[in-house]
């Protein structure tokens, strides 16, 4: 089998040039972390608070399972494979256990329930077939960069495609709940995945899944924003917004200690400042209104 995926990805890598290169690298990015941080907000913020908080439920749980399947499984990446050449060796360096890392592909996983969320709530046929493409084009870039082995795009596609048939049956359930559940829910679901996963990765997407929780019904019964139809107000609020949000990843990285904890702190006022915060920023100067 391991044959197999080798010729695989050396018939991949024989492929490269600079102009597909290029094409591979933009592929890469929207699989980044840092594009995530550029997505998930703009969702929330500019096209509807409850669709974008499902999608960051959902996303933030997924990239969780994937981190988690990563460190109980210890895959190799593909890379110093005879014949394999790998480039944007630096994407495949992002979590704390690179080079075993490979299985399965985040990017892969990440960008399949990202748009696959996307897909599957407007369910419409050409948004189904367009972003069905997007997610394979960035599957297939990993196999271009020879930075993962084929069978690891397949479990992640085939991991977010199981998260989102979960959602669609447990979502019902979880809606018929009274607030104070779901609060507690928000608070219980984080701290379970930290125990669960004491690990860099565990902490920080549990401390931001707490804050981006709690955020949420602080929202909800304090602000209450209403997202407005002019673009020119709903850019500008982005723009504070993600200022702020990319302020405190940065800022509270030099302030606090490096420990684990302190992470998923950083991590929780990330969330809060993006579901609560900003959008409290955002009445408070006018830009958008109360519902």
């Amino acid at each position: 089998m391991r044959e197999l995926e080798v010729e695989i990805l050396r018939s991949f890598t024989s492929l490269q040039n600079p102009v597909l290169d290029y094409f591979a690298w933009f592929l890469t990015f929207l699989g980044n972390e840092e594009f995530y941080f550029i997505i998930l907000p703009f969702v929330y913020w500019c096209i509807s608070k409850g669709f974008g908080i499902r999608l960051l439920y959902v996303f933030i749980i997924s990239v969780y399972i994937n981190s988690f399947i990563k460190v109980l499984t210890a895959v190799t990446r593909p890379i110093n494979i005879e014949g394999v050449n790998s480039l944007f060796i630096d994407s495949a360096e992002v979590g704390s256990h690179y080079p075993h890392d490979s299985f399965p592909s985040g990017h892969a996983q990440g960008s399949a329930t990202l748009w696959g969320f996307i897909a599957y709530k407007v369910n419409r046929r050409n948004v189904w077939l367009a972003l069905g493409l997007l997610v394979l084009l960035i599957s297939l870039a990993r196999l271009y960069t020879g930075v993962h082995w084929p069978l690891d795009i397949i479990v992640g596609i085939a991991i977010a495609v199981i998260i989102i048939t979960v959602y669609h049956f447990v979502v019902k359930g979880l809606s018929r709940l009274e607030d104070i559940w779901k609060i507690a829910l928000a608070v219980i679901i984080p701290v379970i995945m930290i125990l669960l996963f004491p690990h860099p990765e565990g902490y920080s997407y549990g401390g931001f899944l707490l804050g981006a929780g709690l955020g949420y019904f602080l929202e909800k019964k304090y602000v209450s924003m209403k997202i407005p139809f002019s673009w020119g107000r709903k850019i500008t609020a982005y723009i504070i917004g993600a200022a702020g949000l990319f302020a405190l990843q940065a800022g509270l990285k030099l302030v606090l200690p490096e420990a684990d904890i302190f992470s998923a702190v950083r991590y929780a006022v990330m969330g809060i400042w993006g579901i609560w915060l900003a959008p409290y920023l955002f009445v408070k100067t006018g830009l958008y209104k109360r519902s």
